[in-house]
């Protein structure tokens, strides 16, 4: 194989010669390259040589250490035996305690004290027998004896009433029954919501902007009614809020309190009322607040605040504005004219919420 290679070398080298030889300049050169004679290089005179460096002497080997000197390690020092320790006995157990006696049963008789009263006093009807008016259909009622004090169980007519309920026939009138049950029909609606779904209220206190914290009266009825006060945690010094702050916290809700001049037991034209919920929904920059978008705005009066039976209508109104599903069965004029029959005071004449 490389006895070939080297033939085709030569046979390119002198293939290569020839082409050059047909050229005239490269032949005359290849010719005076051939011809020319050799000339013997000859040093230049008067050079010294450089000087010879020596070689530089041996390095000294090192004695080996003697293996006579070697000093052995200790050998690591052994434990002394220990000596073996006589097996201990386990202890005996502890005696047995003697069985108790047992003990007699002693039949326990319950105390049944009377349930405290009710703020509410018993009405008293101007009546010959002191009996409610002619038209108030009473619920049935059952009067029992417990250890001297007399009590009254009223079985509730409503389908979904969770149980009896007793009160002290002594304390408790018609009127407290009447708003126990319809407290029971708002516990039992906002019973049904999640926290989520409770919504955000913005309390104006008859003024503008005039708001309210939690320690107001008006916050429980906000909370009773199954809302959130957006204003519940503001100091006493900053219940006086503005449009940014109303627009921040885009209330779902927007309850205002009015004087008596404007709703109230002497008030026949709703025009007054009407005037200002229209212009709470025109406030400049309220466009987008929830409240407006869904037109929840009411107005209360605020004779209602001033006692328990009024309170629970305001809750009622409350409720309903916020969850109309929930609570548009409920019908507040018939429950105007019922307090009125067991003895509360008369709602019936007059406006006391704006939409009513």
């Amino acid at each position: 194989m490389q006895k070939h290679k080297r033939h085709i070398f030569h046979c390119i080298t002198i293939f290569s010669l020839l082409i050059l030889l047909s050229i005239s300049g490269c032949r005359q050169r290849i010719i005076d390259v051939i011809t020319e004679p050799e000339v013997e290089y000859t040093p230049p005179e008067n050079v010294t040589p450089p000087p010879q460096i020596p070689d530089p002497p041996p390095e000294p080997q090192q004695p080996e250490s003697p293996t006579e000197n070697t000093v052995e390690p200790d050998p690591e020092p052994q434990e002394p035996d220990q000596p073996e320790l006589p097996e201990q006995e386990d202890p005996p157990p502890p005696p047995e305690p003697p069985e108790s006696e047992s003990i007699p049963e002693v039949p326990i008789t319950p105390i049944i004290e009377p349930l405290a009263h009710d703020p509410i006093q018993t009405p008293v009807y101007d009546t010959p027998t002191g009996t409610a008016p002619e038209g108030y259909q009473v619920p049935p009622i059952l009067v029992e004896e417990v250890e001297g004090t007399p009590y009254v169980t009223i079985e509730d007519p409503s389908p979904e009433a969770a149980g009896d309920t007793t009160l002290d026939a002594d304390g408790e009138g018609t009127l407290g029954l009447l708003l126990d049950h319809h407290v029971g029909i708002l516990n039992r609606g906002l019973g049904s919501l999640f926290e989520c779904q409770r919504l955000y209220v913005y309390f104006e206190h008859l003024a503008d902007f005039h708001t309210v914290n939690r320690s107001s009266a008006e916050h429980s009825l906000i909370i009773d009614s199954g809302g959130f006060n957006a204003a519940a945690r503001r100091g006493n010094d900053s219940l006086v809020v503005d449009e940014a702050w109303v627009q921040r916290q885009n209330p779902a809700v927007i309850i205002r309190t009015v004087s008596s001049g404007i709703l109230g037991s002497n008030v026949i034209d709703i025009s007054h009322a009407a005037v200002l919920r229209n212009e709470v929904l025109e406030r400049p920059g309220f466009e987008n607040v929830n409240a407006i978008i869904h037109r929840r705005v009411l107005l209360l009066s605020n004779e209602l605040l001033q006692s328990y039976e009024g309170r629970l209508i305001a809750k009622l109104h409350i409720a309903h504005t916020m969850y109309p599903t929930l609570f548009g069965d409920v019908n507040l004029t018939e429950l105007y004219t019922e307090i009125a029959a067991a003895g509360g005071r008369d709602y019936t004449r007059g406006i006391f919420a704006f939409p009513n």
